[in-house]
């Protein structure tokens, strides 16, 4: 938009001369005839860095084919530097939502498109533009301070009253595209109506149809207005994640008691079978005979005593 302010300037100094004016590779011009015999009547548009007549008396507004954005936020070097705080939706049995904080921006064209009668920039420029003076850096801080910051306030507020302020903060489902997505549908609509026609249009713009794809809107920041709200649901979570770490660490422990109780009943079980099967039973009766034959063969140093496969006694 610095261009633009200058371009004016040089151009009034040209038509002095009856030179022809450039366009700007980023801008349009609007040939205005005018003087006693004119009147003040449109004459023709001057595509981007092209060449257009300049003549005696008459002028040219030049307006920005770029794409335009506008970022509402209150970090330093925002557009408009603000806050857009909303309350979302209520959670169940509450009488009303928690506060968000969001962050915008919007990106946008300015509907250039132009045909041998001006087609709708000319519209843009009559309708609105001159009043003010969008031609110029400050002139279209202006206009969109006036009617597209207003709107887009509005609408971001009524869109986000329909989701819950922790869903919002989590993105869940990416909820978050989907609000921004209705907000960019509606602004175009609404936008476009309260200035008097389809004069700004989305990303996908294309200057040489008469076309407006609607403006798209992104949300770049979402936090709840109150700091001590994220201060108490992280606590909350940091909480619930302490208890999960205990329960876990407790049914490990569970585990490990049952692990061992249920070791413990079965070398139970396994002894019990032992002591009550026929071939222990029988070996039991065998020592109880033989203590004396035994004893002796333990303190003799050549004596061995073992247990056949037969489960009788055996010395050597």
């Amino acid at each position: 938009m610095k261009k633009l302010i200058a371009i004016p300037l040089i151009v009034g100094a040209l038509a002095l001369t009856g030179c022809s004016t450039i366009s700007d590779p980023d801008a349009v011009g609007l040939y205005y005839m005018q003087g006693p015999s004119d009147g003040y009547a449109f004459g023709e548009c001057v595509e981007p860095g092209q060449t257009g007549p300049a003549e005696w008396n008459n002028s040219i507004i030049f307006l920005p084919t770029s794409l335009r954005t506008w970022t509402i936020d209150d970090a330093e070097g925002s557009d408009s530097k603000e806050e857009i705080v909303v309350s979302a939706a209520p959670q169940e049995n509450q009488p009303s939502g928690v506060q968000v904080k969001v962050a915008t921006k919007t990106s946008f064209y300015l509907n250039t498109y132009c045909d041998s009668k001006g087609g709708v920039v000319r519209e843009f420029w009559e309708k609105i533009g001159r009043r003010y003076g969008a031609d110029t850096v400050e002139g279209w801080r202006k206009m969109l301070l006036a009617e597209l910051v207003p709107t887009q306030k509005t609408i971001i507020k009524d869109v986000m009253r329909k989701y819950d302020a922790d869903s919002l903060i989590a993105n869940k489902d990416a909820i978050q595209n989907a609000a921004a997505k209705e907000i960019s549908d509606r602004l175009a609509v609404e936008f476009n109506r309260l200035t008097g026609g389809k004069f700004f249009c989305g990303p996908s713009f294309n200057r040489s149809k008469d076309e407006c794809p609607p403006l798209e809107l992104l949300i770049i920041g979402l936090e709840y207005a109150d700091p001590g709200i994220q201060a108490a649901r992280n606590e909350k979570q940091k909480q619930l994640e302490l208890a999960a770490a205990k329960v876990a660490e407790a049914e490990g422990i569970a585990r490990a008691l049952v692990a061992k109780a249920n070791g413990e009943r079965d070398a139970a079980a396994a002894l019990a079978g032992l002591y009550n099967s026929p071939g222990w039973v029988s070996l039991q009766k065998q020592i109880e005979a033989n203590k004396g034959v035994i004893e002796a063969c333990r303190v003799a140093k050549e004596c061995k005593l073992f247990v056949g496969s037969d489960g009788n006694l055996i010395m050597a």
